[in-house]
């Protein structure tokens, strides 16, 4: 198996139940230099003004800003961060959200609940 360059990770979920979970997914899968997480659409656009991440776990459903808007607001045109290290995680994803993803050039998109085995698989074949 090919060695992948270890990178950070952001997780933004305003459940911090949830944010845990994924953050010891990551780290059970030991390709991460460190996981961050932030709760809420406003405080992800902050951090992704500030700091390039290898994967970007993205809920769709959070106060303040939503994943779409974060897509919307800090992934689209120059930036720090790549849409295809996004991993959108919703529990909610209906058609004309998943179309609006599709149309804000998103690929990467697993449906909550997830397990850890369906979790690792994704996010390795992302970071190939």
């Amino acid at each position: 198996m090919a060695i992948l360059k270890k990178v950070d990770v952001l997780i933004v979920d305003d459940d911090k139940d949830i944010c845990e979970i994924f953050k010891e997914y990551c780290d059970n899968m030991k390709v991460f230099n460190k996981v961050y997480m932030v709760h809420d659409g406003s405080e992800a656009i902050k951090k992704l003004q500030k700091q390039q991440f290898g994967l970007i776990i993205l809920d769709m459903n959070m106060p303040k800003k939503n994943g779409l808007e974060v897509i919307q607001q800090e992934l689209s045109g120059p930036t720090l961060n790549k849409k295809e290290n996004v991993l959108v995680l919703s529990g909610n994803l209906d058609s004309t959200t998943v179309s609006k993803l599709i149309q804000s050039g998103l690929i990467n998109f697993l449906a909550k609940p997830v397990d850890e085995e369906g979790f690792s698989a994704k996010v390795l074949k992302m970071l190939k």
